[in-house]
């Protein structure tokens, strides 16, 4: 059956799989595995059941939101006993990973930074079990050292608490970019289903490049950015001037460019 003749939510759910890829590679990159996303996925679709409902002008029933959602009811009931500031703004955080919950105990517990892996009471083995049963202490201390938290030296584990806190680049770097990312998907979403063509979103694609012409586009691009992105920057602080004081000027607006170049297998077009 050809993609276009899929059901929409059939279609809806290739392409949200796409968008996924990289986030996915994101999360993994975090120590974040499939658990706790799924955990704290599950506020997310009550939050936005809610929302929809909302647009729908129907009642937000636990059964309505259940439908919706895909969460049980028993779920949705618990989501919906929370405040409504804790349930629309500060939904709880998700749970810690097997790596983090590693990290903190082995601090909570003050043992030194450089422990047996195994063989003594305090090891990381034993740590590790206490963890979780489930996974292996091997397998957990080799997803600590992929992300840079441990080193082990022949029989010692050596824990490295500075890299458990990420530097303030990278954590600005992420909020940035989550920010960039849902104002994209946004502005998208809402020209497919509520109003077309609302908000520009648009972009160019060009293949059978080499890096040489792949390294001027780039340059190219820049220089445009950089031109464009001054007289945007000068039009929006006079218009915040002039809106300044105003009961109405509640609006944030946000324009964004990317660029991106991959090698293509050119056998497969």
């Amino acid at each position: 059956m050809p993609d276009s003749n899929l059901p929409n939510s059939d279609t809806a759910l290739l392409n949200v799989l796409k968008i996924m890829e990289p986030l996915v590679s994101w999360l993994l990159k975090s120590g974040v595995g499939y658990s706790e996303f799924s955990h704290a996925l599950k506020s997310v679709f009550y939050r936005e059941a809610e929302k929809e409902l909302e647009y729908l002008q129907q009642k937000k029933t636990d059964s309505s939101i259940s439908l919706l959602s895909g969460l049980n009811r028993r779920e949705v009931s618990t989501f919906k006993q929370r405040s409504s500031e804790q349930a629309h703004h500060n939904h709880s955080p998700p749970s810690p990973s097997v790596p983090a919950r590693i990290v903190t105990l082995w601090i909570q517990k003050n043992w030194h930074k450089q422990i047996a892996f195994s063989g003594q009471d305090i090891s990381f083995e034993n740590l590790a079990k206490e963890v979780s049963q489930d996974k292996h202490p091997r397998a957990m201390l080799l997803e600590l050292q992929r992300l840079g938290l441990v080193t082990e030296l022949a029989n010692t584990v050596i824990l490295h608490t500075e890299s458990f806190t990420p530097s303030n680049s990278l954590y600005d770097s992420q909020v940035l970019l989550s920010q960039s990312a849902f104002d994209h998907l946004c502005c998208g979403i809402a020209n497919i289903f509520i109003t077309k063509n609302e908000y520009l979103e648009q972009s160019l694609r060009a293949d059978e490049l080499t890096e040489e012409s792949i390294r001027e586009l780039r340059e190219y691009g820049t220089q445009l950015w950089q031109e464009y992105a001054q007289k945007m920057l000068s039009k929006a602080v006079e218009c915040s001037q002039q809106d300044e004081g105003k009961v109405d000027a509640c609006h944030r607006f946000s324009l964004g460019i990317y660029q991106y170049d991959e090698n293509i297998d050119i056998k497969k077009k």
